[in-house]
């Protein structure tokens, strides 16, 4: 059975709405901005390889495939995606990697927010003949 991306979402929105109670608030915001990115990345490299034909590696690089598909689809919302995709890899590496995080509550809200609209995007996609 395929696991269900937005179930990662769900995390990081939990992750967010707890961020005072369950751990030290920046690393729930750290950990909800990296989760918002892997339900999007996993969301989208799924329907890309289930509807579209996508072919994606089982390593880092397929992080830059995955969005170069979207980057050169047959619509609009196919770039939208993509650059929201560009957008939550660029969150969920300065969450992984920087020592330093400036404003991490309104990142992690940015990110829980931004990957929940992708997922409205790729219902709509999924509904518009290509």
């Amino acid at each position: 059975m395929s696991f269900a991306w937005r179930e990662y979402l769900v995390l990081a929105d939990a992750l967010l709405q707890a961020r005072t109670t369950f751990a030290p608030e920046e690393a729930c915001c750290r950990a909800a901005i990296s989760r918002a990115y892997y339900a999007v990345y996993g969301a989208a490299r799924t329907y890309a390889r289930d509807h579209e034909g996508g072919r994606f590696p089982a390593t880092g690089d397929a992080h830059q495939l995955v969005r170069t598909h979207y980057r050169q689809g047959a619509s609009p919302l196919h770039r939208v995606i993509a650059a929201n995709l560009r957008r939550l890899r660029h969150a969920r590496n300065r969450a992984d990697y920087d020592d330093q995080l400036d404003r991490p509550v309104a990142l992690a809200v940015d990110a829980v927010r931004r990957a929940q609209h992708v997922m409205v995007q790729l219902q709509a996609l999924a509904s518009t003949p290509l």
